[in-house]
C-alpha cells in the first residue's frame, strides 16, 4: 500500500477511502509520478498550513485537498498528460479542465465542500488571472491558495518529461516573483519559512 492511499485512510471514512484510493491509483498508473508529487505536495501544504497557524480541522482540510488536488487529470488525455514537450493551446485548455473535472469526480464520494474547494480551485491565481473561476485574492480558499504554492514548488523541483527539476532556491525565487501576483504573498513568506 503506497504513502497516499495510507494517508487517506487516516483522513476519511472507510468507503470513501477506498474509493478515493482508487481515483489516486488510477492517476498513479496513468501519470507515472503522481503518487510522489501528491505525498509531497501535501505535507509541504500541511507545514505551510501550520506555519499560519490554521485549527485542527483546517489543516485536515488542506491536507486531504492536497491529496487529491489533481485527481481531475484522470479525465485528460494520455497523449496530453505525458506530452514530452510544450502544450499547444488546444492541449492547455485540456489541461484547464482537470481542476473543475476532479472537484465533479469527488463531489460523489466525498461531502466535504471545503475539500471540493481545494481541487477546483488550486489553479486560481491571487491577480485573478487564473483557472477555472477567475477567482482573485481572499476571493480564493485560503486553503486553495496553500495548495496552489506548495503544488507549483513541489512541480518546479521535481524532474518531468519536458524539462529537468530546479533547485530549491530557484524555485523559491521564482515563487517569490510572482507573489501578489500568481501567489497569495502570506503563503509565500510561510513556505520560504518551512522550505
Amino acid at each position: 500500500m503506497n504513502a497516499v492511499v495510507a494517508k487517506l485512510r487516516e483522513l476519511e471514512s472507510p468507503s470513501a477511502s477506498i474509493r478515493l484510493a482508487g481515483l489516486v491509483d488510477r492517476l498513479e498508473l496513468k501519470e507515472g509520478y503522481a503518487e510522489e508529487h501528491t505525498a509531497a505536495v501535501s505535507g509541504l501544504a500541511l507545514a505551510i498550513a501550520t506555519e499560519l497557524n490554521l485549527g485542527a480541522d483546517e489543516r485536515r482540510c488542506v491536507e486531504l485537498g492536497a491529496l487529491l488536488h489533481d485527481v481531475g487529470k484522470l479525465s485528460i488525455p494520455d497523449r496530453v498528460l505525458t506530452k514530452p514537450g510544450p502544450l499547444n493551446e488546444l492541449e492547455w485548455a485540456a489541461m484547464r479542465r482537470h481542476a473543475a473535472l476532479g472537484e465533479r469526480l469527488l463531489e460523489h464520494i466525498l461531502d466535504q465542500p471545503d475539500v471540493l474547494a481545494i481541487v477546483r480551485s488550486h489553479h486560481e491565481r491571487w491577480d485573478g488571472d487564473g483557472y477555472p473561476d477567475g477567482k482573485r485574492g481572499e476571493g480564493i480558499p485560503l486553503a486553495a491558495r496553500i495548495v496552489a504554492v506548495a503544488d507549483a514548488f513541489q512541480a518546479m523541483i521535481e524532474p518531468r518529461p519536458y524539462r529537468s527539476p530546479r533547485t530549491r532556491e530557484s524555485a523559491l525565487e521564482e515563487i517569490a516573483s510572482q507573489s501578489g501576483r500568481q501567489f497569495d504573498p502570506a503563503c509565500v513568506v510561510a513556505l520560504r519559512a518551512v522550505v
